[in-house]
């Protein structure tokens, strides 16, 4: 017996050693995230080429191969564009070299496309920049900018003049900011230049996206982490994490503000999982209460001016309403089939109806129902505009974002916007609409007033939440 424990034992220490030596290589080999765009501004020159190869340098290291996947670049498309060159998980260090490979080259001459001969040796292209510096964890994005009009030498030499830009958000210009579900990472768009300016890494799946009333900091919910990114909006980093215990499967989060607290409030967050409702007190960063509602809870809205908070019970087909002064139901109120996202409108609350393509109409004060409108297929979220009395639907299956007139409960129309589209935001200053397309890992930018779609945006993986801040 004594024998058969000492060769149990020394089989079992070569496996603790292996364990030990696999962790001691995973703490020396940390992983961050590095986002790499490419943009031009200039569209005097109709250039195409291939990248088919994408490597960084570590700082007096090795070259480290980011993607292999090739990519064909047009410089007229590019001017009004940006392309997503990579978006990989890289080694944390200090990196200040970037190397493309080009494998064809040509350019537009009377009418005609002429082939260029390509950089040498081999068409690769190195470019020195700003030292980078990427920790465990963290995400991070460089800018490629093109100039086109200095790219070719002799008349038939393409040597691409790019040069390396950092991330540089600067907070006095009008942001958007987009959680990529699929991508642990916060897009940062700067709505005059309709790009992408900056990334914010947070935790696992970030979805629902709350802003506090001073609009400087921004609460992220990340559903598969039970957690909340607190992001400082004035220097557009993570200055905290909230843990909350309670909740299964947490998708949409809205806040009530306190009033005598600067920036602070309480988050409601829908747990679709626990059928409850984890209330989460921003300036304590606790958890304060789980309140039990419907069936899966999905969308929640908050209404700061009656003290409320609506849910919507996706497996119950109801509205749970709840008092934010003492966190209870107050109320549960029947709708239609699979009510998914809730918009307060003045006097009035929308609930979307996304199994039975309908939006059922409530009275905020009565709670009772005023009415139904026959909405698009699969709608999804919504949002209020004041300024222009719309609400606008995003309809997830058919691809479209619908115009409703509230006053008159009417549709006016409905237009494309994307493969999958899910969340809405508004500039009303710019006359503007942007939707996440969940499909195509775009933002899809529409004018407001014209009713069209303008540009779409390349965001990170899964697009889910989107709000305009100042």
């Amino acid at each position: 017996m004594i024998l058969l424990k000492i060769r149990i034992i020394l089989m079992i220490i070569p496996f603790i050693i292996s364990c030990a030596e696999m962790k001691v290589e995973k703490e020396g080999r940390l992983d961050g995230t590095l986002i790499v765009y490419l943009y031009s501004s200039s569209n005097q020159q109709d250039i195409n080429f291939t990248i088919d190869g994408f490597e960084i340098k570590q700082k007096d290291g090795e070259w480290i191969k980011l993607s292999e996947k090739p990519l064909k670049i047009r410089s007229l498309d590019i001017a009004n564009n940006q392309v997503l060159l990579t978006e990989s998980a890289i080694r944390e260090g200090e990196y200040d070299r970037v190397k493309i490979r080009v494998s064809d080259a040509s350019v537009r001459r009377n009418e005609k496309y002429h082939t260029l001969a390509l950089p040498q040796p081999n068409g690769e292209v190195e470019i020195e920049g700003t030292i980078v510096n990427i920790r465990d964890g963290e995400s991070i994005a460089l800018f490629l900018i093109w100039n086109p009009d200095k790219s070719i030498s002799n008349n038939y030499l393409f040597n691409p003049s790019i040069n390396i830009e950092p991330q540089d958000v600067s907070p006095k210009t009008l942001l958007l900011y987009v959680t990529n579900s699929g991508s642990n990472y916060i897009s940062v768009i700067d709505r005059f230049e309709n790009r992408v300016v900056g990334i914010i890494g947070v935790e696992k799946n970030p979805t629902s996206l709350a802003l506090s009333k001073e609009q400087e900091r921004l609460y992220v919910l990340n559903s598969k982490s039970n957690s909340i990114s607190v992001i400082d909006t004035s220097q557009d980093y993570v200055r905290d994490k909230i843990q909350f215990a309670s909740g299964i499967e947490p998708i949409e989060m809205a806040m009530i503000p306190y009033s005598d607290k600067r920036n602070h409030g309480k988050l409601y967050i829908a747990n679709k999982g626990s059928n409850d409702v984890t209330v989460v007190d921003t300036f304590m960063k606790s958890q304060l209460k789980s309140i039990k509602v419907g069936n899966a809870p999905i969308g929640v809205s908050a209404n700061p001016s009656r003290q409320e908070v609506y849910v919507a019970n996706s497996g119950s087909n109801s509205i749970s309403v709840i008092d934010s002064i003492n966190d209870t139901v107050k109320a549960t109120i029947n709708v239609d089939s699979i009510p998914i996202d809730i918009v307060t409108v003045k006097d009035s609350i929308y609930a979307i109806n996304s199994g039975s393509d309908s939006i059922t109409i409530l009275d905020a004060v009565t709670k009772a129902v005023k009415g139904r409108i026959q909405a698009g297929i699969n709608p999804r979220k919504g949002i209020y505009s004041e300024q222009y009395n719309r609400v606008y639907l995003s309809n997830y299956s058919s691809g479209e974002v619908s115009f409703l007139i509230p006053s008159s409960a009417v549709i006016t129309r409905s237009i494309k916007a994307g493969e999958k589209p899910v969340g809405l935001a508004i500039d009303e200053s710019r006359n503007r609409l942007y939707i996440t397309d969940y499909s195509s890992n775009k933002v899809v930018v529409i004018n407001s007033v014209s009713e069209v779609i303008e540009k779409t945006i390349m965001v990170g993986k899964r697009p889910y939440g989107i709000i305009s801040v100042k």
